[in-house]
């Protein structure tokens, strides 16, 4: 597994840019549901997720993005939902979908083949700035415009659980396209401008490993990952370090490889069982750098067994000390 995370890494390092479709996460390592849906139940029980992102902050109309999902796993099935809205100046997008995957015991760990359906909606509000007279332009909404489609995704996820993980899947195979026409963008030819929006097939390839530094205690455990993502004209790479404490606490490092370099933090809330509360902050080292302060990321997430294990009774009698 560490030949594989190397390997993989200095494959996609050589030829990286940073223009994509699908919003980024910096704690990508915890939310695996919404780019594989064949991650999906594969923790056991019940998860749940909510995350919220403000990109390159300083700029007027950065990217604000807010997720939710939840998953559940019964028996070899699981089942899962994913919300997320994401906002970037007058373009407004809404993303939700429900999954579907599969387990099968293969080797040492398990298999999830999933897929996942839904809708994607766009929207363009009417607070377009621009130099020119924008009647004059068609492309150039001069009202909101908005439009809805079909979107749907195939996912591979294979497990051993505490040990790694590896993941390949794409994302709106459909590939449709969202057109929609404000009042009085419609040119002589019959053209329509304000809200011209075709899906591209994103493939994403993930992985990482658990490795034990105590010995087998689990007091100290380093977590290298890699998220690999790519559209066919652009590829980003992350590369992921996080180093947990006693099962309680974790911090660790994000490079994502032309664009930005992270600090990430996070605690298991012990007072409540599979409560985890995370943070992250990025440093952009493009030249957006210049004029942005930098992004910052929340996770909370929540996991427990479906089933609860039996509680231990003792008994004692009075006739034994």
């Amino acid at each position: 597994m560490k030949k594989l995370l190397i390997s993989t890494t200095f494959l996609f390092a050589g030829f990286v840019a940073t223009a994509q479709q699908d919003v980024q996460w910096t704690q990508n390592m915890f939310n695996q549901l919404s780019i594989n849906p064949g991650s999906t139940g594969h923790n056991g029980g019940i998860c749940a997720t909510f995350l919220t992102r403000s990109q390159w902050m300083g700029f007027d109309g950065r990217p604000q993005t807010h997720l939710f999902s939840a998953d559940a796993r019964l028996s070899k099935h699981g089942i899962g939902l994913t919300v997320f809205q994401d906002k970037l100046g007058i373009e407004s997008s809404l993303i939700a979908k429900l999954s579907y995957a599969y387990h099968l015991n293969l080797g040492p760990g398990e298999l999830g083949i999933g897929l996942d359906v839904g809708m994607v909606s766009k929207s363009f509000g009417d607070e377009f700035v621009a130099i020119d007279d924008y009647t004059q332009d068609p492309s150039i909404p001069n009202e909101e415009s908005s439009a809805i489609t079909f979107d749907a995704g195939f996912g591979l996820f294979y497990s051993i659980k505490n040990k790694m993980y590896v993941g390949i899947s794409t994302l709106h195979i459909p590939q449709q396209e969202l057109k929609a026409a404000a009042n009085g963008n419609t040119d002589s030819s019959g053209a329509t401008g304000a809200l011209s929006y075709a899906q591209s097939l994103h493939y994403y390839i993930t992985a990482g490993y658990d490795w034990d530094l105590s010995g087998g205690a689990q007091k100290w455990v380093l977590k290298p990952s890699i998220l690999a993502k790519t559209d066919a004209s652009s590829t980003q790479l992350d590369i992921n370090a996080l180093i947990v404490y006693n099962k309680l606490v974790w911090g660790g490092v994000s490079y994502r490889i032309q664009d930005a370099i992270a600090a990430l933090a996070g605690v298991n809330i012990p007072q409540v069982p599979g409560l985890k509360l995370g943070v992250s902050y990025d440093v952009t080292t493009s030249a957006l750098g210049d004029h942005s302060s930098g992004s910052l990321e929340f996770m909370i997430k929540y996991c427990t067994d479906i089933i609860k294990p039996p509680k231990r009774e003792v008994y004692h009698s009075v006739r034994f000390l």
